[in-house]
């Protein structure tokens, strides 16, 4: 080495890991999609609900950040903060605990103040803007998990006789339009009778319901909205999906093919048989 020459090592490159947002609502949902995105190479910035959110989230995501329902500036200054300029909605709010976990902030209360609509599409379809404006897209909350994403046909061994066909078809028809109406994404059906219909107490709720009125051999139909933004608001269905189903002596879960998340695809499966329930995928 020459005199007055110092040589330095090249610094060692760090990988790069890209970041991406959680927003994550009530559910397996969130826990199953951040464990999938670590798995896709992802840090994962997630800011949970307090109320809503399994505490679980902090063993998944990266850094955990908890807000009221309405804390929308909150939400936004928390993924500026980190370097966020993607994100992803998992998991619902349910609306029967708005009137008592609502807590807007400045943002927030400006933002409702804005919208001319207060339908579940309109006011995440907002939030999604909301963020863009700030430099961050809401992605797909498909992204990371394709591979429960149910294709059409019959998921199980067991399959539906011919009385059962033509419940989910009805089933399937009445549910599009209850969503279209923004009421639910879900109907029980028997021997051609709709017997419930899910609005605000969610999905589990209406089988319990509509189970009991049915007492046995219900079939359930959970569909997308039309014209769904795949953003938010997939329906998903999972373990205690079947349980409950299992429960009141139902028959059958029938979900939308290609637009629906099966969560704990392979648990589900597996419970379904053990139950004797039949889950298959249509399409309208």
């Amino acid at each position: 080495m020459r005199a007055g020459i110092k040589i330095v090592s090249p610094a060692v490159r760090q990988p790069f890991v890209k970041k991406l947002g959680l927003i994550a609502g009530n559910g397996k949902f969130p826990l199953i999609f951040a464990a999938e995105a670590k798995r896709e190479g992802y840090a994962v910035v997630a800011v949970a609900h307090r109320g809503e959110t399994p505490e679980e989230i902090e063993r998944w995501a990266d850094d955990v950040t908890w807000v009221r329902v309405g804390q929308l500036g909150k939400i936004i200054g928390t993924f500026k903060d980190a370097g966020v300029t993607q994100a992803v909605m998992a998991g619902g709010i349910r609306k029967v605990k708005l009137f008592g976990n609502f807590r807007p902030d400045l943002r927030g209360i400006a933002f409702l103040a804005r919208l001319k609509s207060r339908e579940d599409n309109a006011l995440l379809r907002g939030v999604a803007d909301e963020l863009a404006s700030e430099g961050i897209a809401v992605m797909e909350s498909t992204l990371c998990l394709p591979h429960i994403v149910p294709e059409e046909g019959v998921l199980t061994s067991l399959h539906p006789n011919a009385s059962q066909w033509d419940d989910i078809r009805l089933g399937f028809r009445v549910a599009k339009e209850i969503g279209r109406l923004g009421i639910g994404q879900t109907v029980v059906v028997k021997e051609g009778v709709i017997v419930a219909v899910e609005a605000v107490e969610g999905t589990d709720a209406a089988i319990e319901r509509g189970g009991n009125i049915a007492r046995s051999g219900c079939v359930v139909v959970k569909v997308s909205k039309p014209g769904q933004d795949l953003r938010f608001d997939v329906p998903a269905v999972g373990l205690d999906t079947i349980r409950n189903l299992h429960a009141v002596k139902g028959a059958v879960l029938a979900v939308e093919a290609g637009k629906t998340l099966l969560l704990e695809r392979d648990e589900l499966l597996r419970e379904a048989s053990r139950c004797g329930v039949v889950v298959a995928a249509m399409r309208g």
